[in-house]
C-alpha cells in the first residue's frame, strides 16, 4: 500500500460521509417542513448528533486530500481541479449559512410550547431548501468533474449546469410539497 492509495482511501471515505450527512439533511429537512409539534421539530433538528461536525471534517478532508492527490497526478495544470476547489467554496459557505438557521430554528423551538408563527416561518424558509439542494448539486457536480476531468470551459458548464438544477429541484419539489398542509401555529405538545 502506497500513500497515494491510502490518502485516496481516506479522500473516497471522506466523499461518501459527506454524501452520507447531505443524505441525513434532507431527510431531517424533509420532515421539519412537516412537523405538528415542537417535539417533532425537536427528534428531526439533528436526527444524528454530531452530524454538523461530520459534515466540517469531511469537507476538510476532501479539500486537503484532493489537494495533495491532485498533485501527485501533476493535474494543477489541469481545469478540472481548480473547479472542483472552486465548487468546494461555494457548498461550505451555504452550508455555513444552513448552519446558523438551524441553530435559530433551535433556539426558537426550545423556546415555545407550541409551533408559533415564527418557529414555523422558520421551518418554512425556502432558503433552507434552496442551500440544499445547490449543494446536493454542486457535490454530484464535483464528483462528474473528478471522474470526466474536462477542460476549463466544460469544466464551467458542469458546475454552472449544477448550480442551476440545484434551484430548480428546490424548486419543483416546493410545489409539489405545497400541496400538503402546513401545521396550524397553535398547535401544541
Amino acid at each position: 500500500m502506497t500513500l497515494y492509495s491510502l490518502v485516496l482511501f481516506v479522500h473516497v471515505s471522506a466523499v461518501l460521509g459527506l454524501c452520507a450527512v447531505l443524505s441525513f439533511e434532507a431527510l431531517s429537512l424533509f420532515h421539519l417542513r412537516r412537523v405538528s409539534t415542537t417535539t417533532e421539530v425537536r427528534r428531526w433538528l439533528e436526527p444524528v448528533p454530531g452530524l454538523p461536525w461530520v459534515a466540517m471534517g469531511s469537507m476538510l478532508v476532501i479539500f486537503f486530500s484532493g489537494i495533495y492527490l491532485a498533485a501527485q497526478i501533476s493535474a494543477w495544470s489541469m481545469a478540472w481541479p481548480k473547479m472542483t476547489i472552486g465548487a468546494l467554496l461555494l457548498i461550505a459557505p451555504l452550508g455555513a449559512v444552513t448552519g446558523r438557521r438551524m441553530r435559530a430554528i433551535r433556539r426558537a423551538c426550545f423556546d415555545a410550547k407550541a409551533i408559533n408563527s415564527e418557529l414555523l416561518s422558520r421551518l418554512q424558509d425556502p432558503f433552507l431548501k434552496i442551500s440544499l439542494g445547490i449543494r446536493i448539486a454542486v457535490f454530484l457536480g464535483i464528483v462528474l468533474l473528478m471522474a470526466t476531468k474536462p477542460e476549463l470551459w466544460a469544466s464551467i458548464i458542469v458546475v454552472g449546469i449544477s448550480i442551476i438544477l440545484g434551484v430548480l429541484s428546490s424548486v419543483l419539489a416546493g410545489r409539489h410539497s405545497g400541496s400538503l398542509a402546513a401545521p396550524s401555529p397553535d398547535v401544541g405538545d
